[in-house]
């Protein structure tokens, strides 16, 4: 049996660059409401998410 595999040209992966990780993950900042904060099997309607 026969196939036809097309085979393409390995493309190098490349790294995008969207600012620093500090800036980027500062989205948490402020808060008091840590993973920590909640016991095992809180409900999901009583989690927090922003």
């Amino acid at each position: 049996m026969e196939q036809n595999v097309e085979k393409h040209e390995y493309e190098t992966p490349s790294l995008t660059v969207h600012g620093s990780i500090e800036s980027i993950t500062q989205g948490g900042a402020g808060t008091t409401a840590l993973d920590v904060g909640f016991p095992a099997h809180t409900p999901i309607g009583d989690l927090t998410f922003s």
